[in-house]
């Protein structure tokens, strides 16, 4: 059984994101000045989605204020639950799907995703989705999610005190293939010292193959903050192919050993 734990926040290419046009369903929330000139769509998680009792999870989508002017027009976005703040999701991710899409080059970085690590509670609950303007406040968008029973998963500590999880995708999951979005996950070496932060100085994503085989393509480095890590990467390359490896290394400041994991991953057409 492969060890792992994977993450996804996937989000639609622009095909499939014409139900997210236009983004009227944006409510004014606070210090919300003007008219409601914010669109955008929240890809991840799916309205409806079941997500296990305790597990981290993705959040992610595009927004814009159509408008602004040379850039998406959002300086930050925000995960609620009620009145407590989640996650800080960071902007400006890539999305050339909404700049062709929308008719202007300057909405290509109008992408935001963000990792939830507060365990949310039981039962139906309510995500509330806030993106800034620094001229028309704040607008929100809400969508329903499941929290419900069950494991997020297994942790692999492949070499010793250097811990490395993968936060969904899992093999049992159906990526669809029109998508773009982030891979995210946790790494960390129990032995670290203070003047080496988590004690992982680097994590490596590769599909189809491991680091250096023939065949094996190089997704990129993951951006690490603390002990979690995420990588933006694109399925839509790979949609005419249903079964992908996903090989993930985390390399350890401690001792200069490395982990890895493998899991299948599963693309729809």
């Amino acid at each position: 059984m492969l060890i792992g734990l994977f993450a996804l926040l996937a989000a639609p290419a622009i095909g499939a994101q014409a139900q997210g046009l236009p983004g009227g369903d944006w409510q004014p929330a606070a210090g919300a000045a003007g008219d409601n000139t914010i669109e955008g769509f929240i890809d991840q998680p799916a309205s409806g989605a079941n997500i296990a009792a305790g597990a981290s999870f993705g959040v992610s989508g595009w927004v814009v204020d159509t408008t602004a002017e040379g850039w998406s027009g959002i300086d930050d976005v925000q995960v609620m639950l009620g009145s407590m703040l989640l996650t800080h999701a960071g902007v400006g991710a890539s999305r050339p799907d909404v700049a062709n899409a929308l008719g202007n080059p300057f909405f290509g970085n109008a992408g935001f995703s963000g990792v939830v690590t507060t365990a949310v509670p039981g039962g139906p609950q309510t995500l509330t989705i806030v993106a800034h303007t620094p001229g028309k406040g704040s607008w929100s968008k809400q969508l329903t999610i499941n929290i419900g029973g069950g494991g997020a998963g297994t942790t692999g500590v492949a070499a010793s005190g250097l811990v490395l999880r993968i936060i969904a995708p899992t093999s049992d999951d159906l990526i669809p293939s029109n998508t773009s979005g982030v891979i995210y996950g946790v790494a960390y070496d129990t032995r670290t010292r203070a003047e080496l932060g988590v004690g992982v100085d680097r994590v490596q994503l590769y599909l189809d193959g491991p680091r250096g085989q023939a065949g094996s393509q190089n997704l990129g480095d993951a951006t690490q903050n603390g002990t979690n890590w995420s990588l933006t990467w694109a399925p839509t390359r790979f949609n005419h192919v249903l079964h992908h490896i996903l090989f993930v290394y985390a390399h350890s400041a401690v001792t200069g050993e490395e982990a890895l994991l493998q899991e299948e991953i599963n693309l729809s057409h």
